[in-house]
């Protein structure tokens, strides 16, 4: 049931926005791209290392992690693996707006900011998952707590006086009053065509991905931030309850994508190229990140014939 409604909640988030930006905006066409702009060798550079280069290679990297991390039980590991795989469809939509519509798909961008956001959510979920499962256990009334040391005396019999519930209190309140920084940023959009090396090429942050990233996204984190706070004031269950978990790490995704994408414009928004650039090198460092945990603690892997397998090679 919970599935059922997980990805029933993931539907709708992805097709509320973008069905409202079009009934709002009349129609789902992009804008024109009037202006012709000069790009220098490095640029022209850059952008081709950012498109040839960089995002091939994360691209295979995460299609390799995924297959890694196949038949592992783990809800930790399993959402990790959900993450690279919401990440790898962001990124071959991504790249279909790059080789065949050069910037100029509004769908094909949207479903790869959609992707992101998800990836951002669900990496979330896997690193607070995995440090309560394997290291904090605030939701294990079987085990010491790791933070209780720092209580002198635990209360997670009584829920409403835990220590580790009322921060989670605090920092939902707080990450809720960040999420209306995006809603105050001024919408900026910006188009122009260029030429890489003779090739005709285009950059555009079309009104939909600014919307999408400054309110959409901010709105989304802030009813989830909300519906994770409910939980919260109930007077029995769990320290921290999977809901609040849940929706938790859901509007995380949502408000760190927004955060993510806000500061990239902000920095170069009049020279894109190095807009994409640095946004294919953090991907990069994203998968690799994976990657780097994966084979540093590979011990709690369970043991599937691919991972046996790719232990002994890498021997």
């Amino acid at each position: 049931m919970k599935r059922y409604l997980f990805l029933t909640l993931m539907v709708l988030s992805a097709l509320g926005p973008i069905l409202l930006f079009g009934w709002y905006s009349g129609g789902l066409t992009p804008g024109l791209i009037a202006e012709t702009r000069a790009m220098s060798p490095l640029e022209q550079s850059a952008q081709i290392l950012a498109g040839l280069g960089i995002k091939p290679l994360y691209s295979l990297i995460c299609l390799g992690l995924i297959l890694f991390l196949a038949g592992q039980s783990a809800r930790d590991i399993a959402a990790l693996r959900w993450g690279l795989i919401a990440f790898l469809a962001g990124e071959t939509f991504c790249a279909v707006n790059y080789f065949i519509f050069q910037h100029e798909s509004l769908l094909s961008e949207y479903l790869h900011s959609y992707g992101m956001a998800l990836a951002f959510g669900l990496t979330a979920f896997a690193v607070f998952d995995g440090l309560d499962t394997r290291l904090l256990k605030l939701n294990h009334p079987e085990s010491h707590c790791a933070v209780g040391g720092l209580c002198g005396v635990c209360k997670r019999s009584t829920p409403l006086e835990c220590a580790a519930r009322r921060s989670a209190q605090v920092i939902l309140a707080m990450l809720a009053v960040l999420a209306c920084i995006p809603l105050m940023a001024p919408l900026a959009p910006q188009a122009y065509a260029a030429s890489l090396y003779g090739f005709p090429y285009s950059y555009a942050r079309f009104p939909l991905y600014e919307w999408y990233e400054n309110r959409a996204l901010p709105v989304l984190a802030l009813a989830c931030f909300a519906l994770a706070f409910i939980p919260l004031l109930r007077k029995d269950g769990l320290p921290i309850p999977p809901w609040t978990k849940a929706f938790f790490c859901a509007g995380l995704g949502a408000l760190g994508f927004s955060f993510f994408r806000l500061t990239l414009a902000s920095i170069f928004r009049e020279n894109l190229v190095w807009f994409e650039f640095w946004e294919e090198t953090t991907e990069l460092m994203y998968v690799l990140g994976a990657g780097f945990f994966l084979w540093q603690f590979r011990h709690i892997l369970q043991k599937t014939a691919l991972v046996k397998w790719l232990l002994e090679e890498l021997r």
